[in-house]
């Protein structure tokens, strides 16, 4: 039987209030969408040339998608506006040229590839806070200009670092962790997103000085230390087959 120390007081206290503050967050900037003044129709064009019409701030590349059929709304991981990564259920702003990139692209779709793993280091992250009370650090990196800028890059899988005070992990936790994320991943548990102001992200995270301020202990010895976990994780076990032993032989993972 593996054991821990696990911090319930800190959890029951940050969980409840990151969760009140994001949903907060989410609710002011729906309301602040549907108090605008008007939803003009706008032109969605798709790759073969067809153009569908929409309502600006409404209409999303999942509704878009669920138009066309719903295996491609239940495939669709990401798609792209104007040459722009857009969340699916994102509302357009305007005129747009859509596109919908789905799982089956992951093997040659660097974009699918990294958005996959970075939303698996959110199910990792939130597996081993769950689990082990752990102060979560560095993990998922943010989006940067019209693409991700990732902290793995393609084929490497994904990490977390975290501070676990004087519990350290080793193979036999890994199993715990692997547990915990395929519950989460058969809960299909939604993916939400927003923007938030560093002000806004550091009340989220004020009870977390590693979240918080992450850059501090990077290459700085004095500092606690870190523990990182790797992940590795793909689309089907076809997927797995075809492609892990390959990157294994490669040593790219």
């Amino acid at each position: 039987m593996v054991s821990h120390a696990k911090d319930d007081a800190y959890m029951k206290v940050v969980i409840p209030k990151r969760s009140a503050i994001f949903e907060s967050i989410q609710a002011e900037q729906r309301a602040a969408r549907q108090s605008l003044p008007s939803f003009d129709p706008i032109r969605i064009t798709l790759p073969d040339g067809k153009v569908k019409e929409g309502k600006k701030w409404i209409t999303s590349p999942f509704e878009m998608a669920s138009e066309i059929s719903k295996s491609l709304a239940s495939n669709a991981l990401i798609s792209e506006v104007n040459r722009v990564l857009w969340d699916m259920n994102r509302p357009l702003e305007g005129d747009a040229e859509l596109r919908l990139f789905t799982l089956d692209s992951f093997d040659n779709n660097e974009d699918v590839c990294h958005i996959f793993w970075h939303s698996c280091s959110h199910i990792l992250g939130q597996a081993l806070e769950m689990e082990y009370g752990c102060r979560l650090c560095i993990g998922p990196c943010a989006r940067i200009g019209t693409r991700l800028n990732m902290c793995t890059t393609s084929k490497e899988g994904f990490y977390y670092d975290a501070f676990y005070g004087h519990f350290g992990l080793n193979d036999e936790h890994l199993k715990k962790i692997e547990s915990w994320a395929e519950s989460a991943i058969k809960g299909k548990q939604p993916f939400e997103c927003i923007e938030v102001l560093r002000e806004q992200a550091l009340e989220m995270f004020c009870d977390n000085k590693f979240k918080a301020s992450a850059a501090y202990w990077r290459g700085n010895k004095d500092r606690e230390s870190l523990q990182r976990v790797y992940g590795i994780s793909y689309p089907d076990k076809k997927t797995f087959a075809g492609t892990y032993p390959k990157a294994r032989r490669s040593k790219k993972i």
